[in-house]
C-alpha cells in the first residue's frame, strides 16, 4: 500500500529517514511543490481556506497519481485550524473520487499517539523499537535544524556561489544514511566543522542578520515562500528561523525539565502582549522581535498565509513590539496570487532600510 506525505522543506530527508526506519519499502517521496501543485490544490479548495492546506492538498493529488493510497498528515487538538485539514481533505478527495485511501495522522501534541501510529504503519517493529526509532528522527531532526542555519549563514558570505548549497545538499544525505545512533551523534558534531572547513567565506563581509518567522509550513516549505531564505542570503544578508518542527517531536527536549527550548523562551517573552494562546505561533513570533534583538539582529520578516487569523494577528501586534524594542519588522502574506517581483522589491527595500540603519545613515 504505498504511502506518502506532505513535502515540507529540509524536513522531507527527516520524514525520508523516519519511514525508511520503520521498515516501509513503499514509500512515494513528495515531489517539490511547483505552481501546478500550487494552482491544482487551489481549484479544488474552499476559496478562503488556509493557504497551506491548498498546497497540501495539491501534493496529495499528485501524489496520489503517482499510485499512492495511504496519507500520512498532522492532526489533533491544538489552536490552529490545521488539525482539521485532513478530515477537510479526506472529503474533497472523495467527492473527486478517491473513496478508497487510507489515512495516518499524528497528533502532534501527543507523544503517545505519534508513537502508536507510527508502531502502526512500521513493519513489524514492537513497542521499543518504535521509540528508538522515534529518537533517531528527533535527533536527525536537530541536524536538518544545523545544517539549514549554516547553510543561510554561509550562503550569504560565500566567494564561489553555490559552494554552500551543494554542500548543504551532500550533509542532508549523510543525515538519511547515518543508520545508528552514535553515526547520527557525531555527524551532527561535525556539521559546523565541515561547512566551515570547505566554503571559502569573504572574511571583510560585515552582513546584515535578519530572522524569519511566522506560520511554521510558510517558513519552512520554500516553494510557498518562494525561496526567502536564498533570495535574502543572494542581498548578503545572514538569516535563521527560528520556527522548527522540532518543538512538536523532539520528546528528548521537550520532556527534559532543566531545558528550556527556543519556543518557549520566546513564549516567556510574547505574553506581554497576548496573554492567552490564539493558535498558531503568536506569542513565539512576537517573542522572537525581542528576543533577537537582544541578541543584536537587525531586523526580523514575519511570513503568514492568507486568511490566517492567528497571524493577522500577530501582525497587526508587530508594530507596537517594533517600537517598543527599536526592532524592525517586515510582514509578508504569501497566497497562490502571490508575485515574485513584488515580493523581491519589497524584501530588497527593506534590506536597504537595514543596510541604512547600520551605517548610521
Amino acid at each position: 500500500m504505498p504511502f506518502s506525505y506532505p513535502h515540507f522543506g529540509s524536513l522531507k530527508y527527516v520524514f525520508q529517514s523516519l519511514f525508511q526506519d520503520l521498515g516501509r519499502k513503499d514509500i512515494i517521496l513528495p515531489n517539490p511543490p511547483s505552481n501546478k501543485t500550487f494552482q491544482l490544490g487551489a481549484r479544488h479548495s474552499p476559496e478562503f481556506v488556509c493557504t497551506p492546506f491548498k498546497m497540501t492538498l495539491g501534493t496529495f493529488l499528485e501524489s496520489i497519481e503517482r499510485g499512492a493510497d495511504e496519507l500520512g498528515m498532522g492532526g489533533g487538538h491544538g489552536y490552529c485550524r490545521f488539525r482539521f485539514y485532513w478530515q477537510v481533505q479526506k472529503l474533497i478527495l472523495e467527492d473527486l473520487g478517491y473513496d478508497n485511501i487510507k489515512w495516518v495522522t499524528l497528533d502532534y501534541e501527543s507523544a503517545l499517539d505519534i508513537l502508536l501510529q507510527l508502531k502502526r504503519v512500521s513493519v513489524g517493529l514492537n513497542t521499543l523499537q518504535t521509540i528508538r526509532v522515534l529518537q533517531k528522527t528527533w535527533v536527525r531532526n536537530r541536524l536538518t535544524d544545523i545544517t539549514d542555519r549554516q547553510l543561510y549563514k554561509y550562503r550569504a558570505i560565500e566567494i564561489e556561489k553555490g559552494t554552500a548549497e551543494r554542500l548543504a545538499d551532500e550533509v542532508y544525505q549523510m543525515i538519511v544514511n547515518a543508520k545508528n545512533m552514535r553515526q547520527i551523534k557525531k555527524l551532527g558534531r561535525n556539521i559546523p566543522k565541515i561547512f566551515e572547513e570547505k566554503v571559502e567565506v569573504d572574511k571583510k563581509a560585515n552582513p546584515l542578520k535578519v530572522v524569519v518567522n511566522g506560520e511554521i509550513y510558510v517558513v519552512l516549505e520554500p516553494a510557498l515562500n518562494l525561496d526567502i531564505h536564498r533570495r535574502l542570503n543572494e542581498l548578503g544578508v545572514i538569516t535563521k528561523t527560528p520556527v522548527t518542527l522540532r518543538r512538536f517531536i523532539d520528546f528528548g527536549e521537550r520532556l527534559n525539565p532543566f531545558k528550556k527550548m527556543d519556543w518557549q523562551k520566546a513564549n516567556a517573552c510574547g505574553v506581554k502582549y497576548v496573554p492567552y494562546r490564539l493558535g498558531g505561533e503568536t506569542q513565539e513570533n512576537l517573542g522572537d522581535a525581542v528576543l533577537y534583538k537582544k541578541q543584536g539582529w537587525d531586523g526580523l520578516v514575519h511570513l503568514y498565509p492568507f486568511t490566517c487569523m492567528p497571524e493577522i494577528v500577530t501582525r497587526s501586534i508587530f508594530p507596537q513590539v517594533s517600537r517598543e524594542h527599536d526592532m524592525p519588522v517586515l510582514s509578508l502574506v504569501v497566497d497562490e496570487h502571490t508575485g515574485e517581483a513584488g515580493f523581491q522589491t519589497r524584501l530588497e527595500a527593506f534590506i536597504d532600510l537595514l543596510s541604512r540603519r547600520k551605517n548610521g545613515n
